[in-house]
């Protein structure tokens, strides 16, 4: 590197001797992983006839220097890549690839333009560090930055992930009495600031094409739709979690049509038209899965769709639970329909609603309770296919000073089992206007589902979700030294919410999907 450190890297070449593009992998979990969980072992690219080139980041592996997620990826990637175009078995040009760590890092380094560099592949990974990577709305991704810290930890000592605890309060003390300085670091940076900023990937000077990857139940899936869309990628979204990416998701089987077998093939043949191997025209370059349905081609994420939008309506402010009398009504344009009665949705730290990351589980049984607000429609007469992400828009008063709101939206089946398709959170600050209203926008993460005739959607709002989120102490002065006595509790009123869904027009199914 430009600094002096040294990089270290393994090859992979073609067996029949010559100058090759590079394909390039730099992660921090040791080279000879490879990603090959989820990807292509580096091996196959060769027999294909690709040389492949596979680095351990700085400070990890048997690479020298120290690690600082995110720090050094722009400038070392940059250089690796100038590098590698120029070594004996390379043709001068040269494509990233990588998902999670190593599709992140590719965007620092593209962002800078090396010379050789001709395309990249980031695929499930989030685009910036701060928001859906560490922070979702300012609510810390509380399992994924624990496990995250304590696999990288483990690491640096050759050793599995140190033990963590999500449930330890104060969320500081998680990894122990002296946890890694960079997680100190995120938590105390709850909120994006200059700390991000400097952190965060360019991704208008990126300028070369991109091939990505993005899983429904995947907990970067609205950072990936996001690169997606900024970078006008060619793209497969399937019903797939991070790792590994597999068809069966809570407790349903998406088959064969749903599986990811097609992808390295995708991959390949991306690749194969940058570097001219392939002068076959590609088709639409976004391919996505419709959950109940199969998979369709578009020509940009989101495909076109019409918006349509219910409005949440509690005559007695009683929409608490399943059971209470939250509906929802569909409204015309921006029309808006008066709640009702405003409903109290009471939050306690100690006893938290709870929940982990999406993965199309049922969670009937949790809307039994009643510090969830719950809101459905009638049953649907016709099919309704849901492509995009949905937007909740939330007007709540406090008595508090902050409090976490988290939106989940569900298909509720005929049998009355509710299952999640999508969510997001918002920490949200009311600061000395403790009593006030406050108006909330909020995205929930994408996702393709064909809600069937004789089903309903409801839309939970709620004030926590642990551990999928830290506890929010509901102080103005919350951080992640809060103590458990800290911990109070929130009465959040919903004055007025509503929903506005991604919907496009019906199609014929081009294949099977869940049952």
């Amino acid at each position: 590197m430009t600094d002096g450190t040294e990089l270290v890297a393994d090859a992979w070449l073609p067996s029949d001797g010559g100058r090759y593009p590079v394909l390039l992998q730099r992660l921090p979990y040791g080279r000879t992983v490879a990603s090959s969980l989820v990807l292509p072992h580096p091996s196959w690219f060769a027999q294909k006839g690709y040389a492949v080139v596979v680095q351990d980041c700085r400070g990890r592996g048997d690479s020298g220097g120290t690690f600082q997620p995110f720090v050094n990826e722009g400038a070392d990637g940059a250089a690796t890549i100038e590098w590698a175009a120029g070594l004996p078995f390379a043709d001068g040009r040269v494509a990233t690839y990588g998902f999670s760590y190593q599709g992140l890092n590719q965007l620092y380094a593209a962002a800078r333009r090396p010379k050789g560099l001709c395309a990249i592949a980031p695929m499930m990974c989030a685009s910036d560090p701060y928001e859906g990577w560490t922070y979702e709305g300012g609510a810390l991704r509380w399992p994924f930055a624990c496990f995250w810290a304590a696999q990288l930890a483990g690491q640096d000592a050759h050793h599995p992930p140190v033990p963590f605890d999500t449930s330890m309060v104060p969320i500081i003390d998680a990894l122990g009495a002296d946890p890694p300085r960079w997680f100190q670091e995120w938590l105390a940076h709850p909120e994006d600031d200059g700390y991000w900023t400097a952190r965060r990937p360019d991704l208008q000077a990126i300028e070369v094409p991109a091939f990505s990857v993005l899983g429904w139940f995947d907990d970067f899936s609205s950072g990936t739709a996001q690169l997606v869309g900024s970078l006008g990628a060619e793209a497969w979204f399937g019903p797939w979690s991070h790792m590994p990416w597999g068809t069966l998701h809570g407790g349903i089987e998406f088959g064969v049509d749903g599986s990811p077998s097609g992808l390295p093939a995708a991959l390949l043949a991306f690749f194969d038209r940058v570097f001219g191997r392939n002068q076959t025209a590609s088709k639409p370059p976004v391919r996505y899965f419709v959950i109940n349905e199969g998979w369709r081609e578009a020509e940009q994420w989101p495909p076109p769709a019409h918006t349509r939008r219910w409005s949440a309506v509690s005559e007695s402010g009683s929409a608490l639970s399943r059971w209470g009398d939250g509906r929802l009504l569909e409204i015309a344009g921006e029309d808006k329909r008066v709640l009702g009665a405003p409903v109290p949705v009471v939050v306690e730290p100690h006893a938290p609603v709870p929940g982990g990351p999406i993965d199309y589980q049922d969670e009937s049984a949790i809307h039994d309770r009643r510090d969830l607000a719950c809101f459905d429609t009638e049953a649907f007469g016709e099919d309704l296919v849901i492509a995009g992400s949905p937007t909740v828009r939330v007007v709540t008063r406090s008595d508090r000073p902050r409090h976490d709101l988290v939106a989940t939206l569900c298909v509720v089946a005929p049998d009355l089992s509710a299952r999640v398709v999508s969510s997001y959170a918002q920490r949200m600050s009311h600061g000395e206007q403790v009593g006030t209203e406050r108006h909330w926008e909020i995205t929930l993460r994408p996702i393709a589902v064909r809600v069937q005739a004789g089903s309903s959607i409801r839309l939970t709002l709620g004030g926590s979700r642990f551990p999928c989120y830290d506890l929010n102490a509901h102080t103005e002065t919350q951080s992640a030294h809060s103590r458990r006595e800290e911990q109070v509790v929130a009465t959040i009123e919903i004055l007025a919410a509503d929903i506005a869904l991604p919907v496009v027009d019906k199609l014929p199914a081009s294949g099977s999907g869940a049952d």
